[in-house]
């Protein structure tokens, strides 16, 4: 006596048929799922209808972080430039995906022309007060009396601007390898900070960081060039 022929999928009698397809028999059906244990095979996912999809984040703003909130069952940033005005109401304005008052800012381009960010608020701008670059000697890291003088007049603008958080950038020349002039980037940023931190800035509020070469203030490929290239760049502001 022979066996019954299965039937042509996806119809099914029992999860046998489906097998082949690694799919169970759901009400003469080869579907993809029957429960949770079936899409263990694709992580992060659960059954919803005999189908394995992604799990849900969240169901509710509250399920989300804080400065997120809940959009289709994933947590998205609170708000976006384009649709502030929906997402936070009038009056308020996106800041870095996060809703806030209108004269938030994290740096001096959140406030328009002719304000600055002062602890985090839009304030005037003091017209005098500019923060100015610190230039290095080649294969360098540490300060010149010029440099130093240039500090002295930048921390007594960070003090005039309320002490923002900072962050001092790092550069080279192009000379030397890539690993290399990200490593002296460094040195240079952190003599920059030692030095403020010396003259009473609050260290943990100074962030430092090297772009080594990549990011040259001149493109030519001369001494005059490089003597522009050799840097750090103080910027006020938690968002630089």
């Amino acid at each position: 006596m022979r066996c019954p022929k299965p039937p042509a999928y996806p119809e099914c009698r029992n999860d046998d048929d489906c097998s082949g397809h690694a799919e169970v028999c759901i009400n003469g059906v080869c579907r993809e799922c029957r429960d949770d244990a079936q899409c263990a095979k694709k992580p992060g996912t659960v059954c919803v209808s005999n189908a394995c999809q992604p799990k849900a984040q969240c169901q509710q703003n509250q399920d989300c972080p804080q400065g997120q909130k809940c959009a289709q069952n994933k947590c998205v940033p609170e708000c976006t430039e384009a649709t502030a005005e929906q997402d936070c109401g009038s009056g308020r304005k996106c800041l870095s995906g996060r809703c806030a008052a209108p004269d938030a800012c994290n740096v001096d381009a959140d406030c328009g022309s002719g304000r600055a960010c002062v602890q985090n608020r839009c304030a005037a701008a003091q017209a005098s007060c500019q923060l100015e670059t610190v230039y290095f000697g080649f294969d360098d890291s540490s300060l010149t009396s010029e440099a130093r003088s240039t500090l002295d007049a930048d921390r007594q603008c960070l003090r005039q601007r309320g002490e923002p958080p900072v962050t001092v950038a790092g550069h080279t020349d192009e000379r030397g390898t890539t690993e290399y002039n990200l490593a002296l980037g460094q040195r240079r940023a952190e003599s920059v900070r030692k030095y403020l931190t010396g003259l009473g800035a609050d260290g943990s509020r100074i962030r430092v960081l090297s772009h080594g070469e990549e990011r040259p203030a001149d493109p030519g490929h001369d001494e005059s060039a490089w003597a522009k290239n050799r840097r750090a760049e103080i910027t006020a502001g938690a968002g630089q």
